[in-house]
């Protein structure tokens, strides 16, 4: 049985502030920077970042709370144009990462073992596990956060 060590839950809810860091003395300019054509800024990156937590945020406790349900999908590059990233509050943003990441690492350390094996049907990925959920929401927040890195240098 798979489930979620404390350090995991850890790591999870320490993303919000890994990023803080890494882009704490950027100026709006480097934020808002578009390396190339159809690329994300920094400031877009954090939008994402929130609104992709929002949909984990309901994913993971869709799975806790109804068996084997299906997990919508969303189209990530609509999101971005639809919802007009370049504008909105990279501060609102990244505040609700956080929240949303913090609501989630305090319920996760009430869950006993067998929990973690709960599954939901992810329209593209199939049936997965909380622990699956959970560990492609860690590895997200990772792969941002080197992005990030990446378009800082």
């Amino acid at each position: 049985m798979t489930a979620a060590t404390l350090e995991e839950i850890a790591a999870y809810a320490s993303m919000p502030i890994q990023i803080e860091k890494a882009i704490e003395r950027l100026s709006e300019a480097q934020l808002q920077h578009t390396p190339a054509e159809g690329e994300w800024s920094i400031h877009e990156v954090l939008i994402h970042l929130a609104d992709s937590e929002a949909v984990g945020y309901w994913r993971l406790r869709k799975t806790l709370a109804e068996r084997d349900s299906v997990l919508a999908l969303y189209d990530e590059e609509a999101w971005s144009k639809s919802l007009y990233y370049r504008q909105q509050d990279s501060i609102l943003a990244l505040r609700l990462f956080s929240d949303l990441r913090a609501a989630n690492a305090s319920l996760f350390k009430f869950l006993p073992a067998e929990a973690w094996e709960l599954t939901s049907i992810h329209a593209e990925r199939g049936k997965m596990s909380l622990y699956e959920i959970f560990r492609m929401y860690v590895e997200h927040g990772e792969i941002h956060l080197q992005q990030i890195e990446r378009l800082k240098a």
